[in-house]
C-alpha cells in the first residue's frame, strides 16, 4: 500500500535524539494567508420560483374502498394459489 504519491504525507522517521520533530515543526510555514474577496463581489442571484400549485382534494372514502377491494383480491389469490399448490403436492405424493 505504498504509493509514490503518498510519500509527501508520510511522517518522517524519528531519529534517536528527537531532533527531526523540532526540524519538521520549524520547517512548516503555516497556512496560506487569507485574501479577502474584491469589494464588488457577491454570490449569483437566482430567479425566484413560482410556488407550487395546490393539489386536488382526495376522496378518502373511495381510496379506502379501493384498498379494501385490493386487499380482498390479494388474499383470495393467495388462498387459491395455496390450494393449487396443495393439490399439486398431493398428486405428486400419490405417484
Amino acid at each position: 500500500m505504498n504509493r509514490p504519491a503518498d510519500d509527501q504525507w508520510r511522517r518522517p522517521t524519528p531519529s534517536a535524539d528527537g531532533a527531526d520533530a523540532e526540524q519538521s515543526a520549524a520547517a512548516y510555514p503555516g497556512p496560506p494567508p487569507a485574501v479577502p474577496p474584491p469589494p464588488g463581489w457577491h454570490p449569483e442571484v437566482t430567479a425566484r420560483t413560482v410556488p407550487p400549485r395546490r393539489l386536488p382534494e382526495l376522496d378518502h372514502d373511495a381510496i379506502d374502498l379501493a384498498e379494501e377491494r385490493a386487499d380482498r383480491f390479494t388474499n383470495a389469490l393467495g388462498i387459491a394459489a395455496g390450494v393449487v399448490l396443495i393439490l399439486v403436492a398431493c398428486i405428486q405424493w400419490r405417484t
